[in-house]
């Protein structure tokens, strides 16, 4: 199964990708095509997606981690309008209207916890303050978990994932701590070690901070990058 960084602030090796603020990650493999996030710019995300070879219009699906902007701009700009888009429970109602706004036909609300393709499943936090969604995928790799911002605390959604009974080894994505303090970030680095995770992979909000943890840590394997592509 491969991950694909389409959307991010980070640099790129790659010529041609654009830079700009927000996340989305493409997922194939598995015998499915996933869209997680869009970022916040549709021409930015439909160029990067160009340049990685990526095409948006033949998916099977679209995930949107939570109602902001800098994951949400991008679907304007998506080919693919028939496709179902998953959305989480709590701050939806004006984010369904929304895509139905712009000619989505299937959104669906995410509650609790959803298969939306083989080995590939979403699950909701509406517990939390910003409502929230990761992606979960089950691959021979180790199962791995998607995360747009991790509002909920990305240590929090991986511990509520456990006993669901989904033990994930690697995280990848925004983990909302670029302005968090010092010893936070350690905390939840390190908390993340102690529950099993094997791999980290910090994205967007996430902070040079975690990403020096967790190459401490030995968590941080492969450095993060615009339009790179991962193994999972």
């Amino acid at each position: 199964m491969e991950v694909i960084v389409l959307y991010d602030d980070l640099p790129s090796s790659i010529k041609g990708c654009i830079r700009g603020f927000g996340l989305s990650l493409f997922v194939q493999g598995g015998g499915f095509r996933i869209l997680f996030d869009a970022g916040s710019s549709p021409d930015v995300l439909l160029n990067n997606a160009r340049v990685a070879g990526v095409d948006l219009k033949s998916l099977d699906a679209v995930v949107v981690s939570h109602a902001h902007l800098d994951h949400t701009g991008g679907l304007r700009g998506l080919p693919a309008r028939s496709v179902p888009v998953y959305v989480p429970y709590g701050q939806h109602r004006g984010l369904v209207s929304w895509l139905h706004s712009i000619g989505f036909e299937s959104v669906v609300v995410v509650g609790d916890l959803q298969e939306i393709g083989s080995g590939a499943y979403v699950m909701a936090y509406p517990e939390s303050t910003i409502s929230e969604q990761p992606l979960l995928l089950e691959s021979p790799g180790g199962l791995t978990m998607l995360v747009g911002c991790g509002h909920p605390g990305v240590h929090y959604m991986v511990g509520k994932a456990a006993s669901r009974g989904f033990k994930v080894e690697r995280v990848v994505g925004g983990l909302h701590l670029s302005d968090q303090p010092e010893y936070k970030v350690r905390g939840v680095v390190m908390e993340l070690k102690r529950l099993g995770v094997r791999e980290l992979i910090p994205l967007h909000c996430s902070g040079g901070v975690t990403l020096e943890y967790g190459r401490l840590l030995g968590l941080v394997r492969e450095e993060p990058g615009l339009c790179k592509k991962y193994s999972v």
